[in-house]
């Protein structure tokens, strides 16, 4: 051990990598102040790839039906048999036949779907980078501004004590675009994989079985300067997520997270949330990815109804099932009225779908909304698929502006009315009525 430096232990443990990687660098945190109450936070839910809309909130009668079914002949949803759209109400529109999770939410007016999101004109772009750029950025037609805005409210917001041990998760690997700019974020994809003085890791190749990780590291960032403050507070880090043995968690009564399928990695992620909400130590924002919805071919046809066969009803049936364990989890603990989830991707899909029963890049496309607070239904205007309506003779029109939806979240739930940090040259009018809006709730950080 003589020859122990900061370069091998780091290189030999992957938990000190994984932590000096963006978890809580430079905060200095006291387990003790765990007992803090928690507030009202939001997870934000990315489906890169650009979801398909239209095979998701599909319409199902009238002059959009007719459209609907001639630019699809065949990956088309059904209004009947056993792959039909699940109704929305009274409305024209139904669900994926399987996000049968969602339909049960959006009965119990938990659920609230906006028609048309996407952006303004003149700013629409069909390429997956730029798109999610801007989506995440919140300033669509720009990524000059170099923060994300996530990132901003939290900035803005005035409302992330310094009792907040965990103010901004990363449920996953990747750090996304709409925190960048903020400094402490928990990055954690694999709670299990946290176990500060488990000795199974190597020194130079050779095994190292006698001392404990969070001690030497310690000794190794006993010094004043910088790297030495940003290093013991990751260890301060990887203390607390020990303190909490988030690794051993069980959901609550009725929370059902898949095991199984493409959403598994969703799942346990979404599970981490809930668990780290529970906890009472600040959460104020959360994200979530869930990729491959890129269905350029062999989408699925609309008569599958083996999930197995049908990539997008399989991936559907996946975020479905989780979203509705989320909400369980934390509706069953008493906490369902503290969490808001949004669910976006970086646009839709063309109407027609092409030669290989796929389809391509398109522009507008519903968001969802989810949580105890929602007024659930069906909100905005669906800009119509015939001649006439559509972006470009090709895609659903743009008719809401997506930050509209995420400056009601942000005003109404979140309580930060500071729009021109968060959205900075967006005017926000008034919202679409999805929360109501109390906006002088009382914070549980709050000393009186």
């Amino acid at each position: 051990m003589a020859n122990l430096t900061r370069r091998s232990f780091l290189k030999g443990s992957s938990i000190c990598l994984t932590a000096l990687g963006g978890m809580q660098l430079g905060l200095r945190m006291n387990p003790a102040q765990a007992a803090a109450t928690g507030d009202r936070f939001v997870v934000y839910l990315f489906l890169r790839g650009g979801m398909d809309g239209l095979n998701f909130v599909c319409p199902t009668a009238g002059p959009d039906r007719i459209a609907y079914e001639t630019a699809r002949p065949n990956i088309h949803i059904r209004t009947s048999g056993t792959t039909a759209a699940l109704p929305l109400g009274s409305s024209n529109f139904g669900l994926n036949f399987a996000a049968t999770g969602l339909h049960q939410l959006y009965g119990q007016n938990k659920l609230a779907l906006v028609h048309g999101c996407g952006f303004p004109q003149g700013q629409i772009t069909r390429s997956h980078f730029d798109a999610q750029d801007y989506l995440e950025s919140g300033t669509p037609g720009s990524s000059s501004i170099g923060t994300g805005w996530l990132a901003r409210h939290l900035a803005s917001s005035g409302q992330v004590p310094d009792a907040a041990l965990i103010p901004s998760l990363i449920a996953g690997s990747n750090s996304p675009t709409s925190l960048r700019g903020r400094r402490d974020n928990m990055v954690l994809d694999d709670a299990s994989s946290f176990h500060p003085n488990a000795n199974n890791f190597t020194l130079d190749g050779q095994p190292a079985y006698k001392f404990s990780t969070t001690k030497t590291l310690r000794e190794l960032y006993a010094g004043s300067g910088n790297l030495d403050v940003v290093g013991t507070g990751a260890v301060d880090t990887i203390e607390l997520v020990d303190t909490l043995n988030i690794a051993n968690y069980t959901p609550s009564t009725g929370a059902i997270y898949p095991t199984t399928g493409p959403a598994t990695t969703l799942a346990n992620q979404a599970k981490l949330i809930a668990n780290i909400a529970k906890r009472n130590i600040g959460l104020q924002v959360a994200t979530l990815d869930y990729g491959g919805w890129d269905t350029h071919e062999n989408q699925g046809d609309g008569t599958q109804g083996d999930l197995n066969q049908n990539q997008y009803a399989n991936r559907i049936a996946g975020l479905s099932q989780t979203l509705l364990a989320l909400h369980t989890d934390l509706a069953v603990s008493g906490l369902g009225d503290r969490m808001v989830v949004v669910v976006q991707s970086e646009f839709g899909r063309r109407l027609r779908e092409n030669a290989n029963r796929g389809t391509d890049h398109g522009s507008a496309n519903p968001m969802l909304l989810l949580g105890d607070r929602i007024r659930g239904g069906l909100y905005g205007t669906f800009g119509g698929l015939n001649p006439g309506q559509l972006y470009q003779n090709e895609d659903l029109a743009t008719t809401t502006d997506y930050r509209r939806v995420l400056s009601e979240v942000v005003t109404s739930h979140l309580g930060n009315n500071d729009l021109a940090s968060v959205f900075p040259g967006y005017a926000y009018g008034s919202g679409l009525g999805l929360l109501p809006t109390d906006l002088l709730f009382k914070t549980g950080f709050d000393s009186a």
